[in-house]
């Protein structure tokens, strides 16, 4: 008998920062909820850059403030051209998603290949 394993959630801890702003509006917005997210200054948020550190998801967006899940395991879409494998580390891809990355942060632990996302313990 097969059972389906669920971790995402498991040891889960969540911190709050500023959202970067970009020409005077906020550069991550509630339809972000979900995405991968990166540092872009000091205790501030957004997308990050191409191969960037890989700090956590975006759980929610509250105008300026964002709650981020930084521990634990996410499930986080990743980019279909670098593809992360169980095992591997990820880093952001600059918009909203991750990839693999041999110096990146976290552990692969599922990868969904139908849904294009990757379960990272962090």
């Amino acid at each position: 008998m097969a059972r389906t394993v669920e971790n995402v959630g498991v040891g889960s801890v969540y911190a709050t920062f500023n959202i970067d702003t970009t020409g005077g509006n906020y550069d991550l917005v509630a339809d972000d909820e979900g995405d991968a997210v990166a540092l872009s200054a000091s205790n501030e948020i957004d997308h990050g850059s191409d191969n960037g550190p890989f700090l956590g998801q975006l759980i929610s967006v509250q105008e300026d403030i964002a709650v981020v899940q930084v521990k634990g395991v996410v499930r986080v879409p990743y980019d279909n051209t670098a593809a992360p494998t169980v095992g591997g580390a990820v880093a952001v891809n600059g918009a909203g998603k991750v990839k693999t990355s041999a110096t990146g942060r976290g552990l692969v632990v599922a990868v969904d290949a139908t849904n294009e996302t990757a379960d990272v313990l962090l």
